[in-house]
């Protein structure tokens, strides 16, 4: 959309969010049609506000004297409206009904799901619905279709591109290490992408599937849990895949599955929740893999973080005293301006930690060597951690330094 018309929009929604607020808590003595009630315009408006400012999540909290709306935007919440608690009820009635969640449930939590096209752009919207002191907090997190990134510009160092290219090129396990929100399916998205080709048989098994990818075969597992991951799984080799993408690996039988897999000749991708790429050795072992087959297995991982980069329009130079980076003294930073909505930064880019299992480091985790030495013979073997990595974007005017120290305040061993 042109910058001129977002400003325009912008504006034009922000009126219709701030009018519906109002109206919401007035008697309700008139009735309106559902196209003009203000509960109706109130989210619509919300849903197309919150696209455009490339927000991730739309909080509905109520508090004791009203109810708080806030965007989630480049991890951080900012605060949109306060409207009455007269109108909540009507809110989430409207919520509710979208998404398929039952309306007159209001004692236990919920979850629904639609999908919405928003200025030409398709998303998926979940929401969570949970009763709290004051009423229902609602939570909506838009997830568009459209995959945001390619392979190239995920933001990998050269010598980091062309290890994930070794990775993906042969059988073994692949996975994506790092907290919630921090990318890890988007950047699995970006490597299936990479590896469409008619030659090759591309499966996924996701819970739900976030981005369709052409070329590939998408499973979504049923929300009534009748279909398990374990379960799925044994039945995604019967369809004679070279490439399987796992959504998570969250249990033992996931686990052994993955592992099954890529010791059989295929490209398994999959995410973990650990700190750093090293620890997702120890957790594949706590989750029962046996070090001969982990060692069998395992190609590489990858850890992630997502930082906020400087806004571009307002980015600025300064010189700066910090002890723990004696040698940078040139920084920048965002002054905040239209194009970053006074924040400072605008988007985010994932720091990366690239861990290839060399021959060397794989005699060791067959071996059962604890995690310090794993790490130590990763560093020799040429691993750049993510801190080293937040370096060079703090150097090179990407990130600030707040976003240096996201990173850095990691546990990390020198």
């Amino acid at each position: 959309m042109d910058e001129e018309l977002k400003k325009a929009e912008l504006k034009r929604l922000r009126g219709e969010i701030e009018s519906a607020a109002v109206r919401l808590g007035m008697p309700r003595g008139k009735k309106f049609v559902p196209e003009t009630a203000p509960a109706v315009l109130l989210t619509d408006a919300l849903f197309y506000e919150a696209s455009l400012l490339g927000a991730s999540d739309i909080h509905l909290t109520p508090e004791e004297d009203g109810v708080r709306v806030r965007y989630r935007i480049d991890g951080d919440l900012y605060d949109r409206v306060t409207f009455s608690k007269t109108g909540l009820l009507s809110v989430v009635t409207r919520m509710k009904a979208i998404s398929g969640m039952d309306i007159a449930e209001h004692h236990l939590p919920q979850n629904g799901r639609f999908s919405l096209d928003l200025y030409g752009k398709d998303y998926d919207l979940r929401i969570s619905a949970l009763p709290s002191a004051y009423g229902e907090n609602i939570v909506i997190r838009l997830l568009s279709r459209e995959l945001p990134f390619t392979f190239r510009e995920l933001a990998f160092s050269p010598d980091e591109e062309a290890a994930v290219l070794r990775m993906l090129s042969k059988p073994g396990l692949v996975l994506l290490t790092g907290p919630t929100g921090c990318g890890k399916s988007t950047t699995l998205a970006c490597f299936l992408k990479e590896l469409v080709s008619e030659h090759r048989n591309i499966v996924t098994v996701e819970d739900p599937v976030e981005y369709l990818i052409e070329g590939t075969e998408q499973v979504s597992l049923p929300a009534d849990g009748r279909l398990t991951l374990g379960m799925a799984l044994k039945d995604v080799l019967r369809q004679d895949p070279d490439i399987v993408m796992i959504g998570e690996i969250r249990d033992a039988e996931t686990a052994r599955e993955a592992v099954r897999m890529a010791i059989a000749g295929r490209l398994v991708l999959s995410t973990l929740h650990t700190a750093d790429a090293v620890h997702a050795v120890p957790r594949l072992r706590d989750l029962g893999v046996e070090n001969g087959f982990l060692a069998d297995a395992l190609t590489g991982v990858i850890a992630q973080r997502l930082v906020k980069r400087i806004c571009p329009k307002c980015r600025t130079q300064y010189t700066a005293e910090d002890a723990a980076l004696p040698d940078v003294r040139q920084l920048f930073r965002g002054n905040g301006c239209e194009e970053c909505q006074g924040r400072g930064v605008k988007g985010r880019i994932a720091v990366h930690e690239v861990m290839e299992v060399t021959p060397r480091l794989r005699s060791a985790i067959r071996a059962g060597k604890e995690t310090d030495e794993l790490y130590s013979i990763a560093r020799e073997e040429g691993l750049r951690t993510m801190g080293e990595n937040a370096l060079e974007l703090l150097k090179g005017g990407v990130i600030d330094l707040n976003a240096f120290r996201s990173v850095t305040g990691i546990p990390e061993r020198k």
